[in-house]
């Protein structure tokens, strides 16, 4: 039995030392993510903010329910004067544009102008081969693993974020205006 112990022990060691080894590949992720999305904000003069609202809009339009001004607020966590001051800089620069919706002209919807998707291509385009080459090299189930992991990763740090928010907002107590 000592022996069993002893292999569970080394398993659960090994598993341990897995979990902090993905939590630091997680991070570093993050950082060069970080790092490569302000080059490109400052290559072309934007502020970082303004460069999460474009990523916000393109993920939206590319997942067929384009934001409005109050969800971009929403996502990026500012409050609607702060968003409209940014999407009034990307539309000013090009990047995004205002559409009416089709069902209910009263609702604007925000898109990214096809000249931003060809600044935004050239520049990360030679990453999008480097991390196809990369995936290529994954079965798809490995791919669909690594896919799980990040989602319930992303999920658990999205909750720690509301949850962080929450309890400083109550500790804020409520708003006099």
């Amino acid at each position: 039995m000592v022996g069993v112990a002893h292999r569970r022990e080394g398993h659960d060691g090994e598993r341990a030392r897995l979990q902090r080894v993905l939590v630091d590949d997680v991070r570093t992720l993050t950082y060069r993510t970080q790092h490569l999305a302000h080059a490109f904000a400052e290559h072309q003069a934007m502020h970082p903010t303004d460069l999460e609202a474009m990523v916000h809009v393109m993920q939206a339009e590319d997942g067929g329910d384009p934001l409005t001004a109050g969800g971009l607020a929403e996502a990026l966590g500012l409050s609607t004067a702060a968003t409209t001051s940014v999407v009034d800089r990307l539309e000013r620069a090009g990047h995004v544009q205002r559409e009416r919706a089709e069902t209910d002209r009263r609702r604007v919807h925000l898109r990214i102008t096809p000249s931003a998707m060809a600044v935004a291509g050239a520049f990360f385009g030679p990453l999008g081969r480097r991390t196809d080459a990369v995936m290529a090299t994954f079965s798809q189930d490995e791919l669909s693993a690594v896919h799980r992991f990040l989602l319930e990763f992303s999920a658990a740090m999205e909750d720690a974020e509301r949850e962080h928010r929450s309890r400083a907002s109550a500790a804020q107590g409520p708003s006099q205006t």
